[in-house]
């Protein structure tokens, strides 16, 4: 009796209630919000201030191992990056930026240490962190402060 009085109040409850992805603002250094990140169990979207979407991050296969991939939201989908052991590359390896994250909130930075944002990641913290690291270097386009 009990699971079916369980099963009929779950029906009740909208479909959106549990549903990804986790929405979460991108900070500049002085705390304005200057992107936004959907996340999903295995990718990241981003989207600049007007909900445009900017590009993505994601796990994917290559060369036989699994790599987090950033990919521009343009017409060809162009590998822009990777991120792996909290750093960021550029397609043609060279560092780009570092990220770290905590709890709930994480943290990028550029190469020589000057803090580029933050986002508050209560979530899948690893590709999120990657995902935002990715938006505010530049690598999708304009922010990298």
């Amino acid at each position: 009796m009990r699971r079916l009085l369980f099963s009929c109040w779950l029906l009740l409850i909208p479909l959106g209630a549990f549903a990804l992805p986790l929405q979460t603002a991108i900070l500049s250094p002085s705390e304005e919000e200057v992107g936004t990140a959907l996340i999903f169990i295995d990718y990241v979207e981003l989207l600049d201030p007007s909900k445009r979407k900017m590009g993505k991050i994601a796990y994917a296969m290559r060369e036989g191992s699994f790599e987090m991939l950033l990919v521009k939201e343009d017409e060809e989908k162009s590998i822009t990056g990777r991120a792996t052991n909290r750093r960021l590359y550029n397609e043609a390896g060279e560092l780009v930026a570092l990220y770290d994250w905590t709890s709930f909130w994480v943290y990028v930075y550029s190469t020589n240490g000057k803090q580029l944002g933050k986002a508050k990641c209560i979530a899948f913290r690893g590709i999120c962190a990657a995902g935002v690291a990715g938006y505010l270097s530049g690598l999708l386009g304009p922010p990298s402060f």
